[in-house]
């Protein structure tokens, strides 16, 4: 299981596209899913206030929502999120799980010369074997 700090800076990377979506209302394909996906933890989200007893992650929501470009709004999400996991210990892994699905990972290289070896790896305890 991850802990609060890493699910909430996930949760938040998803949820950006999300509010830039929201209002720009883009219709890209790869738009369309990260919309869909960060959709699906909004409604998570708001389906969870209840456990959110000051309404600290619901303001936190509407105002990064309101001014998606806004890094201190998106700073302020990402902390929030993290003290509502921590106080929440339970959802932590419901909500890991559901932001792990909307990560996308891209790597590139570039190798000169001869004989040279490049090592790419995503994800945790990948195990690395050398010739």
């Amino acid at each position: 299981m991850s802990d609060p700090i890493t699910i909430a800076a996930a949760t938040t990377a998803l949820l950006s596209p999300y509010f830039v979506a929201a209002s720009k209302k883009f219709a890209e394909k790869a738009g369309e899913d990260a919309y869909a996906g960060a959709k699906k933890v909004m409604g998570w989200f708001r389906s969870h206030l209840l456990h959110d007893k000051e309404g600290a992650l619901k303001k936190a929501l509407e105002r990064a929502q309101a001014d998606p470009t806004n890094s201190d709004k998106e700073a302020a999400l990402k902390v929030t999120i993290q003290e509502f996991l921590e106080a929440n210990p339970s959802l932590q892994e419901e909500l890991n799980s559901m932001t792990a699905k909307g990560q996308t990972v891209i790597q590139t290289a570039n190798t000169h010369g001869d004989h040279n070896t490049s090592v790419q790896i995503v994800g945790n305890n990948a195990p690395v074997n050398t010739p």
